[in-house]
């Protein structure tokens, strides 16, 4: 099957789409399957290259850091011909969009136009829902999918409320490489400890996301405050900096509000800031006790929780969106309330101070995903979704 993907976004950006897209692209062709990606410029990646097999083009045209709704106006006779092009060139049995249901009515309504016009079967997977004016006008092109992969019965249930038919609404779970995400060996964590200095000695907790409100980061750091009181030695690691999307430019003014309250709460010496490349992530899971992804809003998935439960980590998640059908409180991790820290930081001092209970929790994870969240088994369900469209294209075509 000839497979074209289209996405706003791809390594070396870091993100949880992105990250999807890393695992699940290269698995298609090992399966026998030919995938073509078109997504954004990113900084020292060439236009045209060949990644793992799959054949990724880039364009400026889809680079969310540096579009507008005035330039995406204007340039919206580009946008269509470097779609257009790019399928032509490629020809294939089937389009895969992500998260083209959001950020641009232009990218979405050229895209299923122009796969209407050819034949091609169009799937949509919805990372993501959202809630503003631009996501009602959005919803507007809700019947132009011909399937929708929803990562998570929370997402599900959005998209039929917005308009989107639930006969066309898959659930397909995230899938992780629980290879390259495993249980750590003594001799892993020390090669960890020796390029993370750091770290050693510390009792450490990860929160591997980029550094935003929305993703509780600092409701980590003030947990952090009342962890440090009760263990000493403990050290917050977060990542995520720099090289991720930022629609609207909301980061750096973010980043700059974690280093202030790191300073005012006066927690230097208890904080350890890095930009980790996505190869670099299954380390800092490996040196860590616990993995924390307090967000604010209503987490669609939160691929992370993934990484920890593989990493035979325990996972602290906010009860929202679809992170509860994953995290079972007790059983693999913890569910707090949104916005609450205090909560947040009496389960962290919980694990620390039983490290026994935080090591079953992880192995607990760990069977979880190796029985419902692999990449074999997320990939295998994409292509039933593929298979599912392509049936009714020939029939249709056969009426």
């Amino acid at each position: 099957m000839r497979i074209a993907m289209v996405h706003w976004a791809f390594p070396p950006i870091i993100g949880g789409v992105e990250s999807h897209l890393a695992l699940l692209c290269p698995r298609l062709v090992q399966l026998g399957h030919t995938v073509s990606l078109l997504t954004a410029t990113a900084p020292g990646a060439p236009d045209q290259e060949t990644w793992r097999g799959v054949a990724i083009r880039r364009s400026p045209l889809l680079d969310l850091n540096s579009l507008n709704p005035e330039i995406i106006e204007s340039k919206a006779q580009e946008i269509r011909q470097l779609l257009e092009g790019f399928l032509l060139d490629f020809r294939p049995d089937v389009v895969h969009a992500h998260n083209m249901h959001y950020f641009s009515y232009i990218h979405a309504k050229a895209l299923q136009e122009i796969c209407q016009r050819h034949g091609w079967p169009l799937i949509l997977t919805a990372h993501n829902v959202w809630e503003d004016e631009l996501w009602q006008k959005m919803n507007t092109l809700a019947r132009g999918w011909d399937r929708i992969i929803a990562v998570s019965h929370y997402i599900r249930q959005e998209l039929m409320v917005n308009g989107y038919p639930p006969d066309r609404i898959h659930v397909v779970h995230h899938g992780i490489d629980t290879q390259i995400f495993h249980p750590p060996t003594a001799l892993e964590v020390q090669k960890t400890l020796q390029t993370y200095p750091s770290l050693r000695g510390r009792r450490v907790i990860f929160h591997p996301a980029r550094m935003s409100k929305a993703k509780g980061c600092d409701l980590s750091i003030r947990a952090l405050d009342l962890v440090r009181r009760e263990v000493p030695e403990v050290l917050l690691v977060l990542a995520g900096t720099t090289n991720t999307v930022d629609w609207g430019q909301q980061q750096p003014a973010e980043v700059a509000y974690m280093y202030e309250l790191i300073e005012e709460l006066g927690l230097k010496d208890h904080v350890f800031i890095r930009f980790f490349p996505w190869a670099e992530m299954p380390e800092i899971y490996r040196a860590a006790e616990v993995c924390l992804y307090p967000s604010i809003f209503q987490e669609p998935f939160g691929l992370v929780m993934l990484e920890a439960m593989a990493t035979a980590k325990p996972i602290i998640v906010s009860r929202a969106g679809g992170m509860p059908e994953i995290v079972r409180p007790g059983f693999n991790g913890f569910l707090v309330s949104i916005g609450n820290y205090q909560e947040l930081a009496r389960y962290i001092v919980f694990l620390l101070r039983n490290p026994s209970i935080a090591v079953t929790l992880g192995h607990n994870g760990r069977r979880q995903v190796e029985q419902h969240f692999t990449v074999d088994i997320m990939t295998r369900a994409t292509l039933e979704v593929y298979q599912e469209a392509l049936s009714c294209f020939k029939q249709a075509s056969n009426w």
